[in-house]
């Protein structure tokens, strides 16, 4: 059924109720950096246009709240219309079981189909096992490293430099300063490419490639083209994705690294990554799959359409590749795993991306992945993150990992030993605190002065920290 035939004043009708209803059903917007944990529904925003026409023979917001709350793909309203979703049930559940047994603070997942942009979960849980499905809508988690996808987007798509063109960069790459923003040549300065600095989300290589290739103006120009600012539509609101990039090419390499003010719901992500493993076509995400009346006539029928274009398929292809590295040497490697360990890996190459970073009172660490698979024929786009406090077990990255198992139909695995090895750590840390102890107490019956003492007497060098856009905010990639 189209609404093509309806008149202009029905039309206007079903908009007024339509924003009557998604008015009261929840108003919270985020309005700066000091709330912008408040974990409530989102508002202000209306599905698509061809959507309103499943809202106008009686579905409403609370409905497909519902549904999504309870994990299933078919409902029935309270006046007999029959809603037929999108989503892929066992995926649904298999993600918020997993989060159930590892229990976060907070886990947050959304995953679709690059080609159609049906949504195939949408996952939002809190501490407990308490499911929350606007976690998934909300554009209040900070971006990280994920925002690297969009600066090496734009250094690519001008053709100022290339995955394998070396870029030089001084000290570790997690560090960016002023003075290595220049440097060239000389002691101390280290080359990497493009496609090892995004495997390994370096830093510094990033902030050069933002200062030196690409600029506030154009980071600011692929920040739209990727749909950053923009609302987006759906049968559900979803808050816009959205972030300042500043002129001062210090703030500007921290920004296009990941330390700046960006924020980026995951259903936003996995369109992201939809785009990239669909040649740059970014799809219309869709949710309602059908309706029918209770008498089983088809009132209304999804169509996929692309929503915009985002890069030229040539960069998205580079693009792709760049991100596999991720998987086979980067920062989601020890998630991953090997093809040896992980069938998943023999018969399918996966591209991701990584982000942590932390922030909110008290804090939280983010732990953020998105992916797209099978590479050169998308079939999956995901985007996982699990805010984590001191106490924690899983990462985004096995999130991703475990959805793309599942979805294709291979076994769990268990996530990396991050608590061994923590426990491990603490352990040498009380070792060497002995030894010291052992030595002192050895010296002073000597009279003799320890190392540790003698390195003390020296006059030592102080270093500034990094400013911190995000409140007591500090991340690796």
């Amino acid at each position: 059924m189209s609404s093509g035939g309806k008149d202009g004043k029905t039309a206007i009708r079903v908009l007024a109720v339509l924003a009557a209803a998604l008015a009261a059903w929840g108003a919270s917007r985020v309005a700066g950096a000091a709330n912008r944990h408040q974990l409530s529904p989102p508002s202000r925003a209306l599905p698509a246009q061809d959507e309103l026409t499943a809202f106008a023979h009686g579905v409403t917001p609370e409905d497909l709240r519902q549904l999504l709350a309870d994990g299933s793909s078919e409902g029935t309203t309270a006046g007999g219309t029959k809603i037929s979703l999108t989503l892929d049930a066992r995926l649904q559940k298999d993600i918020f079981d997993l989060f159930r047994r590892y229990d976060p603070p907070y886990g947050v997942f959304a995953a679709m189909e690059p080609k159609t942009g049906r949504v195939l979960a949408l996952v939002g849980y809190r501490k407990g096992g308490e499911a929350d499905p606007w976690l998934p809508l909300k554009a209040i988690y900070p971006a990280a490293s994920l925002i690297k996808v969009v600066t090496a987007a734009a250094a690519l798509e001008t053709g100022a430099v290339g995955p394998e063109d070396e870029i030089s960069y001084r000290g570790g790459i997690y560090r960016i300063t002023r003075r290595g923003l220049h440097a060239r040549a000389g002691r101390g300065i280290r080359t990497m490419t493009l496609e090892e600095a995004i495997a390994k989300s370096a830093n510094s290589v990033f902030g050069k490639v933002a200062v030196d290739f690409v600029g506030s103006e154009n980071l600011d120009v692929f920040m739209e083209k990727f749909g950053f600012g923009q609302r987006i539509p759906f049968g559900l609101p979803v808050e816009p994705s959205h972030g300042e990039i500043p002129s001062d090419e210090f703030l500007l390499a921290r920004t296009a690294a990941g330390f700046g003010e960006v924020y980026v719901s995951p259903l936003h992500m996995a369109m992201i990554l939809s785009a990239i493993g669909c040649s740059g076509e970014m799809p219309r995400p869709v949710l309602i799959e059908s309706v029918e009346d209770k008498d089983g006539n088809l009132l209304y029928e999804a169509e996929p359409s692309k929503w915009r274009d985002t890069v030229t398929p040539e960069t998205a292809e580079a693009l792709l590749k760049m991100m596999v590295k991720t998987i086979e040497i980067g920062t989601s490697r020890r998630a991953f795993g090997s093809p040896d360990s992980t069938p998943l890996l023999r018969d399918m190459e996966v591209a991701g991306k990584t982000g942590s970073l932390s922030g909110w009172s008290p804090p939280m660490r983010f732990e953020w992945f998105a992916g797209v698979a099978p590479v050169g024929d998308a079939k999956l786009a995901v985007a996982a993150l699990v805010v984590n406090n001191n106490h924690w077990k899983i990462k985004g990255s096995y999130v991703g990992k475990e959805a793309f198992s599942a979805y294709f139909g291979y076994p769990q695995s268990s996530p990396p030993v991050y608590a061994k090895a923590r426990r491990k750590k603490k352990g040498r840390k009380v070792a060497k605190k002995k030894a010291r102890g052992k030595a002192r107490r050895a010296a002073k019956r000597s009279g003799k002065k320890t190392p540790a003492a003698k390195r003390a007497t020296k006059p030592r060098q102080r270093t500034s920290s990094l400013p911190r856009s995000f409140p007591g905010s500090s991340f690796r990639g």
